[in-house]
């Protein structure tokens, strides 16, 4: 069943409008919750809030642009300053102030937050995010953002992502550390496990990412990356010792501890007017990663990871914003680290199904939303998605039967709220609903991709 939360979104908000936050890029906590805020990952997947991506915008070199406004037409004003006028505390700011704050170099917001999910009970913890210029000649801002959440079942999770712009705009590093002991369910690899599979695995991990991009020509950026992750426990809860089950009858990374230490070759072609809220453009990525064992790896594997999405303007300021994937791994790849459903490097797929439900060597994905305004800064959006784990292929089976055999799709809609007009940057509560009675409700800040 998809996982249920709350979250006080408009205290959050409140919070941040008092606390004087610029852009607001970050959301609720991350891991294990679909509230995106990172959510129990699936299986050895986190997530981070408000993450946008593993990969980074491109940089792209030239004379420092402010960023953009929105247009009058769509927005007089977003929902910090909605409020702050209710309360009698908004200032109107002369144009030289307007054009100072824009030109600051950092900026940065924290906002504390609660939330309950039938995973987690109760969590509560603060997250903070910023955008900052590092060098004067890049037109594009750093970003970071982190949390740190904390629940009644004594799971704990801090997050770290990054992205610098630097050399003119030519070079970009993208980081992601965290820090995390949190259990997460899992039902067994492929696509048709029944939900009496279900096993909570129970994992403490620290991770350390960082890839450097280059700009080559135009939107196209190569890059080079270095992995770490250290799984300082990896245990199933509450099965005897020696019984089967779904999760230890894999044969890799199943307990540990154990490392991943690995090298990645990316590309990346950026042309999105925002990477916060794209109204046209193309995103894409293609990652290969290698986790040999003379790096210090404990099991030899490898993964693949191509996306692609493309946003176009249908009726001002409508979009149609079409996103997918394929996600691949080879060798002996430790059972955390297989493909699964929302565990792509947003978390932000697959909603209308818990995290983690579907899970196999290779996973394909597909998704389409409809974003529209409805009134002022207020907005809305409706899609569908559709997901497939690939089927393990096992003794005296047909080798000719489909590797992708069962498809599983899900509606999506929500109310979109601009919080931060200068960036675009909207605030998300969305309802996913997929079959056999899974569905979800989810919180976010940013578009869903």
């Amino acid at each position: 069943m998809a996982r249920r939360f709350t979250s006080s979104l408009v205290a959050a908000l409140l919070a941040g409008a008092l606390l004087g936050a610029a852009p607001a890029f970050a959301s609720a906590p991350e891991p294990g919750v679909a509230a995106h805020p990172d959510t129990p990952p699936p299986p050895g997947q986190e997530k981070a809030p408000d993450l946008e991506t593993a990969f980074p915008p491109a940089a792209r070199p030239g004379p420092v642009e402010e960023p953009p406004d929105i247009d009058p037409t769509e927005a007089s004003m977003d929902l910090p300053e909605a409020i702050m006028r209710g309360l009698g505390l908004h200032e109107e700011k002369t144009p030289e102030q307007l054009a100072e704050e824009r030109k600051r170099k950092f900026h940065w917001n924290a906002v504390p937050f609660i939330l309950t999910s039938p995973l987690i009970g109760f969590g509560f913890g603060v997250a903070g995010a910023g955008v900052f210029r590092f060098d004067d000649d890049v037109a594009k801002l750093s970003k970071f953002a982190t949390n740190v959440l904390y629940t009644v079942n004594n799971q704990l999770s801090i997050p770290l992502r990054t992205s610098i712009y630097f050399g003119s705009g030519n070079w970009s590093l993208v980081g992601y550390t965290n820090w995390q002991i949190f259990p997460a369910p899992t039902w067994g690899l492929g696509g048709n496990t029944p939900p009496q599979n279900e096993v909570i695995v129970d994992k403490s991990l620290l991770r350390l990412w960082e890839t450097a991009y280059r700009r080559v020509f135009s939107d196209l950026y190569v890059g080079a990356g270095l992995y770490f992750d250290r799984y300082y426990s990896v245990s199933d809860r509450g099965v005897e010792p020696g019984v089967v089950n779904p999760f230890t009858t894999y044969a890799y990374g199943t307990s540990g501890p154990y490392n991943n230490v690995g090298i990645s070759a990316d590309l990346l072609w950026e042309s999105r007017d925002n990477p916060v809220n794209a109204t046209k453009g193309y995103y894409a990525t293609a990652t290969y990663r290698a986790f040999p064992r003379l790096m210090g790896s404990d099991f030899d594997w490898q993964s693949l990871y191509v996306t692609g999405r493309a946003y176009f303007p249908v009726s001002k300021p409508s979009v149609l914003a079409l996103w997918a994937y394929g996600w691949f791994s080879f060798g002996n790849t430790p059972y955390l680290d297989l493909p699964s459903i929302g565990s792509d490097p947003d978390a932000r797929s697959g909603r209308g199904y818990i995290e983690g439900r579907h899970i196999g060597k290779s996973l394909l994905y597909a998704e389409a939303e409809y974003r529209f305004r409805i009134w002022d800064f207020v907005g809305g959006v409706v899609g569908l998605n559709v997901h497939s784990a690939s089927q393990q292929r096992l003794p005296g089976e047909p080798q000719n039967a489909p590797v992708f055999q069962y498809w599983y799709p899900a509606a999506t809609a929500g109310i979109r709220v601009l919080v931060n007009k200068p960036t675009r940057t909207n605030g998300l509560v969305e309802v996913g609903v997929g079959l056999d009675g899974s569905y979800g409700i989810y919180l976010n800040i940013n578009e869903n991709f």
